[in-house]
């Protein structure tokens, strides 16, 4: 496949994004193009770019979505944020009047209506869909009584006809560099994609040549439903019909075949059992599409039994080896907006075929995503092999990756050893903290990644090898890079997709629900009182900030679980889990009450404003859970 250059177009509806945008592309020496155009007149812009070539689009909110709606194409958004209203808010601080905030069809966040509380701002939301609601939505807050009006470039006209003071809300540059990273690793997913299809394209073109040397028994028929080739093992088990076969309507040779059925439905037809002459066989109809027409149907037939004897005979060995991925996405509890998008990133990586890094703090669940991208991948029935770089033993480490030749060290099992990148041939690789690989093992690594071949220690010959990796850390690569604890050639070809696996202090009430998961689990026969009491034990953690995660979690459940069964009464349970939290301090107490934030307004204000307005941060600055802030910012104190 010819190698291409991104053609990603950055669609600005003002000359200072784009000004800004076009520095930021230069900084980061990407290849995107920057163009000025809004709504109807982006619509068209994009339209003429598409018909030159196969562009991805990023855009604002609007803008994007006319897009979307016009042309039926895919384009990543540059996200509001809070922050970015931050510079028109404070020119407007001690405004006494009406402040309209106008938004392309979505409501503002409740960080930025916190802010505008907390500086005493009158404000009012209005949203519009298209240019006609826009002008409706600026004289409706005209005929309101609005002094100022906040928001993007398309209500700034409308509001300059009605003579309303206006400012102009622009996207930060945190925004922008996040929608340009985000199109960019889009667009390697796509091109890897595109790239699988044309090999996949080449090897249909060429299976003529390998027909005969298939364990599977095929046959192909024409548009007329006429055999058009059969293989050595399709002819075996075809008799006591006599060849020769091709040019015959298959159902004269095969009569209970439904391959003329997937011929005129078009649809294929996969896992199907069917008897040939008194054998069971599996077989998979698939028709032959060209041009968008079913011009044939090819189908391959398996005998059960052997089928079933081989799988079992892989699984029972990937089983002893402990070398198979348990988990899938859907054992990923949790319906918080962090863990969700998340969720979404990975199913989407788990497609191509480039390294993913899992970002996140011990006990978030890091395996357990790598685990379910690998199930949800190509490779979900090669062996998944799991490595912690911190608990292999340093001086085995390189024989243990890679393997060892003959007699090539005192100890040394006759006949050699595979190394985990041999053994992981056709599926994954986790290399879980990779942060804490040695120096001395990241070149071989990253000569594996990029020639994809090993050489066993003591040994000269290299063996091919088909693994992706994916790894994990919960620590910050790039500054164990600039520290010269890790190699940047790595560290590049490691960070190709990325997944931010958010703490359990971010996700909200999911606690609640992996908690009860976890308490079935745990103690599956107990009676209803006790769950209503584990439950309420459990609701009065909600503004702890979990400093071990989904471990620390799974082991308070546990305790807890275990001494309501035993008889301890409620407050009991709670008073030694307040005990534990004080030797072991998280940002806030494991019980609400234990251990108050005292917080002042004038603390939180300056707090919120040199965090951008961001909740989340403000709360991991002053020490206290999202929960507590958000509750003290409206008790009015």
């Amino acid at each position: 496949m010819t190698e291409r250059h991104p053609k990603i177009c950055l669609i600005s509806p003002t000359e200072d994004l784009a000004r800004r945008a076009k520095k930021l592309v230069a900084r980061r020496g990407m290849d995107v193009r920057v163009e000025v155009a809004e709504l109807e007149a982006a619509v068209s812009l994009a339209r003429r770019l598409l018909a030159e070539d196969d562009y991805l689009f990023i855009s604002r909110r609007g803008t994007r979505d006319l897009l979307r709606k016009s042309l039926k194409i895919q384009v990543v958004n540059i996200p509001g944020e809070a922050s970015d209203y931050i510079p028109a808010i404070q020119q407007l601080r001690g405004e006494q009047g009406l402040i309209a905030f106008f938004s392309f069809e979505e409501d503002i966040s409740n960080e930025l209506r916190t802010i505008c509380y907390l500086l005493h701002l009158k404000m009012k939301h209005y949203c519009f869909s298209d240019s006609l609601s826009c002008q409706a939505a600026v004289q409706q807050a005209v005929a309101d009584g609005a002094a100022w009006g906040l928001g993007g470039v398309v209500s700034e006209r409308f509001a300059k006809h009605c003579d309303l003071a206006y400012l102009r809300v622009e996207s930060s540059d945190a925004s922008i560099l996040h929608a340009l990273d985000t199109a960019q690793q889009l667009y390697i997913t796509q091109q890897e994609n595109a790239r699988q299809q044309e090999q996949l394209q080449i090897q249909l073109e060429r299976y003529q040549n390998i027909l005969d040397y298939t364990h599977d028994a095929i046959i192909a028929i024409d548009e007329k439903g006429q055999i058009s080739t059969t293989n050595q093992i399709a002819e075996q088990m075809l008799q006591p019909a006599q060849p020769p076969f091709v040019g015959r309507p298959v159902e004269e040779v095969l009569p209970n075949t439904h391959m003329t059925n997937v011929l005129h439905t078009g649809e294929a037809e996969i896992g199907q059992m069917m008897n040939i002459h008194g054998t069971l066989v599996s077989t998979n109809r698939v028709p032959i599409r060209v041009g968008g027409q079913v011009k044939g149907v090819v189908a391959t037939f398996q005998d059960i039994k052997t089928l079933q004897t081989a799988e079992r005979n892989i699984r029972i060995k990937l089983h002893e080896k402990g070398l198979v991925a348990k988990y899938r996405f859907s054992d990923i509890l949790g319906r918080s907006p962090a863990i969700l998008d998340a969720k979404r990133l990975s199913e989407n990586f788990a497609d191509a075929q480039f390294t993913v890094m899992l970002y996140g703090e011990t006990g978030t669940g890091k395996e357990m995503f790598a685990q379910s991208i690998h199930n949800a991948s190509p490779r979900r029935d090669g062996p998944f092999v799991a490595i912690n770089c911190t608990a292999l033993n340093r001086n085995l480490l390189e024989s243990e990756l890679f393997g060892y030749a003959d007699s090539s060290f005192t100890g040394a099992r006759r006949g050699g050893k595979a190394g985990l990148f041999e053994t992981a041939h056709g599926g994954t690789v986790f290399l879980d903290e990779i942060g804490e690989l040695p120096l001395e093992f990241q070149a071989p690594l990253l000569r594996v990644l990029q020639e994809k071949e090993v050489r066993r220690v003591g040994d000269d010959t290299v063996i091919p090898v088909d693994i992706r990796i994916i790894g994990a850390t919960n620590r910050n690569l790039l500054q164990l890079v600039e520290e010269g604890k890790f190699r940047r050639d790595l560290y590049y070809r490691l960070n190709v997709l990325s997944v931010l696996v958010p703490p359990l202090r971010e996700r909200g009430d999911d606690y609640l629900e992996i908690a009860r998961c976890i308490y079935e689990r745990v103690l599956p026969q107990h009676t209803e009182e006790e769950e209503t009491v584990f439950l309420r034990v459990l609701d009065r953690c909600r503004s702890y900030a979990w400093p071990g995660n989904v471990r620390e979690l799974t082991n308070l459940v546990e305790r807890v679980s275990l001494l309501l069964h035993r008889g301890s009464r409620e407050e009991e349970v709670v008073q030694l889990l307040n005990v534990q939290w004080q030797e072991t301090p998280p940002a806030a107490p494991l019980v609400p009450g234990s251990a108050p934030a005292l917080l002042d307004r004038e603390a939180v204000q300056e707090a919120l404003r040199r965090n951008g307005g961001n909740l989340s941060r403000t709360a991991k600055t002053l020490g206290v859970s999202r929960s507590t802030l958000y509750r003290r910012l409206h008790s009015g104190g």
